[in-house]
């Protein structure tokens, strides 16, 4: 995958204390791509052509507001296919992406390792 949809230097700081495996970066990038396409799916379902943060999977879980944003925004128009994206799209992503790397780093953690793979996710 060329196009990484998350910034892959910003792992590391979200996964503290854990070294980041080389594959990791791509690994997310495709689960948060994965999670766009559901997003798309969505809207369509309810008539809309904007993709919205509520769109997102399991987006109502995370109220937080992260201090690394982690999703490429200028990439998002591009991968939400055509529809229009909301502002609030990549938070509701940058917290998605965020559960999927807390959960990463407690497989690790609990598999007694201290690198974070994408096997993890």
């Amino acid at each position: 995958m060329s196009d990484l949809l998350v910034v892959k230097a910003k792992l590391k700081e979200v996964c503290q204390g854990f070294n980041v495996s080389g594959e990791l970066a791509e690994a997310l990038s495709a689960k948060v791509s994965s999670a766009i396409d559901d997003a798309v799916k969505r809207a369509d379902a309810n008539s809309r052509k904007t993709v919205m943060g509520k769109d997102v999977p399991f987006c109502f879980e995370c109220s937080a507001k992260h201090g690394e944003n982690l999703i490429v925004k200028a990439k998002l128009k591009e991968a939400a296919k055509g529809a229009n994206v909301a502002g609030d799209l990549s938070e509701a992503l940058n917290c998605y992406a965020h559960q999927l790397l807390k959960g990463s780093c407690e497989r690790a953690e609990a598999n007694q390792r201290k690198t974070v793979m994408a096997k993890d996710l």
